[in-house]
């Protein structure tokens, strides 16, 4: 059994032993990730709980397939803080009073967020290697120049053409898949 079944299968029967493994192994991970990025100790164990709660409820509602679970683990925390760190920032900069919002509330649209990135990823990954490439650079902040010195491309207005093509094919594949409606807000 993948290491991953093990502690997928110990979260869901409350095998505290090897909770308590996972704790030992990748807590220390987090926890500095986490405060690097302006967290407190309080924090680190709020986010850590709540991917701990993720993986329960997505694995209890459709079994995980995972390769690693401390990349997919870790990407869990990462994204879990990400979206703690957006919510902060509304509030110091909104001046206003902020309604407090249940941690049920706050999970599930976690574990919709999570579900719309993977589900965005598997789509990514139906396009082609020159589209991913293209795409992945554009969105990973690359400009039309870099992009066209990078894939050697004639002029930029190819680039463009080619980064709307792809995006077009992207959103069209999203919009035609049958779990879109489910996922979108």
């Amino acid at each position: 059994m993948l290491e991953s079944e093990i502690y997928l299968k110990a979260l869901l029967e409350g095998n505290n032993e090897i909770i308590s493994e996972i704790y030992n192994k990748f807590y220390p991970k987090v926890a500095s990730y986490i405060l690097r990025n302006n967290g407190d100790v309080e924090e680190v164990k709020d986010v850590f709980q709540d991917a701990l709660m993720y993986l329960i409820v997505t694995h209890r509602n459709k079994p995980i397939q995972i390769n690693s679970f401390e990349a997919y683990f870790f990407t869990v925390c990462k994204n879990i803080w990400k979206t703690l760190i957006k919510k902060k920032n509304k509030r110091v900069t909104k001046e206003a009073v902020v309604s407090l919002t249940d941690k049920e509330t706050n999970l599930s649209l976690l574990i919709l967020e999570q579900q719309r990135l993977e589900f965005y990823q598997e789509i990514f990954q139906t396009l082609s290697d020159n589209c991913k490439e293209i795409l992945g650079n554009y969105f990973n902040g690359m400009s039309y120049q870099e992009i066209l010195e990078d894939l050697s491309y004639g002029s930029i207005n190819t680039v463009r053409q080619r980064v709307f093509k792809c995006k077009t094919k992207l959103t069209k594949l999203i919009k035609k898949d049958n779990r879109y409606n489910s996922l979108k807000l």
